[in-house]
């Protein structure tokens, strides 16, 4: 494909054929650098970010944390909302109360308020690392 411009910058796309018919004549053609920057424009600042906190939501969502006694939670937000409603209901129970919790591998156990908090402080340190933009 051959591009061109013509005085007031539209641009024509046109093939061999239709270059030997003249149909590029009074028009300039376009360099290789132009056409790609035509055909695939530089992406806006407000693209750029969007696709910045698309990616950042994508990490946080797949954040995985192993607490000391290695069992491994999911991290994302739901999740560290959850840790943290189950650790204020377990700190008002009696004394060794436990929860039952899915982590991450689909595996039951019985968690306490003192594992759930490790793994709501790790989770929010993982996604505090995530979150600042670079």
């Amino acid at each position: 494909m051959n591009y061109f411009t013509d005085e007031s910058g539209a641009v024509f796309a046109y093939d061999e054929t239709q270059v030997a018919a003249g149909l590029g004549a009074g028009k300039t053609a376009m360099t290789p650098e132009e056409v790609e920057a035509h055909i695939n424009p530089p992406k806006t600042a407000e693209q750029v970010r969007e696709e910045w906190k698309s990616a950042r939501s994508a990490a946080v969502e797949a954040i995985k944390v192993t607490t000391q006694a290695g069992n491994t939670f999911d991290g994302d937000e739901i999740s560290q909302g959850r840790m943290a409603r189950a650790v204020i209901a377990l700190d008002a129970a009696a004394p060794g109360t436990t929860v039952n919790w899915v982590l991450a591998d689909n595996s039951v156990i019985q968690a306490t308020a003192l594992e759930l908090t490790e793994a709501l402080a790790l989770a929010g340190g993982a996604q505090a690392a995530i979150w600042v933009a670079e």
